[in-house]
């Protein structure tokens, strides 16, 4: 295996560790299984031996479909770990703020959070999200402005 490559891998990794952990937690609900793909991930990619033409949406593509085939063959119990939990560091301060906001991600559709979550928590374009999911560029931002609207409305009909 080339030298260049896997040290691309390794950059590529440190540089999108906690944006890809946080999709695929998102997706699994489960902090074990969120590992297993991104560990199973980067498996096969070293393994491909030669980058794809655009990286980073090509690993979170394979984060998604190996999230998929996770569930689909998971016979472990789901612990639905939050999507926050990521940090121990001023837990106490806000978690209050975080379940509301993972409740509140909770009513939108799965296409709606999914795109909400790579487009805030991963910091993706809506040309990454539309390569990632197969779809056209309008329709993932249609899915993020969407998404974003029922946010909305359901914050503000909580809050009155």
């Amino acid at each position: 295996m080339k030298t260049d490559f896997v040290e691309l891998i390794r950059r590529f990794y440190e540089m999108n560790r906690q944006e890809l952990y946080t999709y695929a937690l998102s997706l699994t609900e489960s902090k074990d299984a969120a590992e297993d793909v991104i560990h199973t991930v980067f498996l096969r990619l070293l393994k491909r031996g030669k980058p794809p033409r655009e990286l980073r949406p090509y690993v979170f593509r394979c984060v998604r479909n190996a999230a998929i085939d996770e569930l689909r063959s998971s016979s472990r119990n789901v612990n639905n770990d939050s999507l926050f939990d990521l940090d121990r560091a001023g837990r106490n301060n806000t978690m209050g703020l975080r379940l509301q906001v993972e409740r509140l991600l909770q009513t939108l559709s799965e296409d709606e959070r999914e795109c909400i979550t790579l487009k805030i928590y991963g910091s993706m374009t809506f040309k990454e999200i539309a390569a990632i999911r197969g779809v056209s560029i309008n329709t993932a931002a249609s899915w993020y402005r969407r998404g974003l609207q029922k946010l909305k409305t359901v914050f503000e009909k909580e809050s009155s």
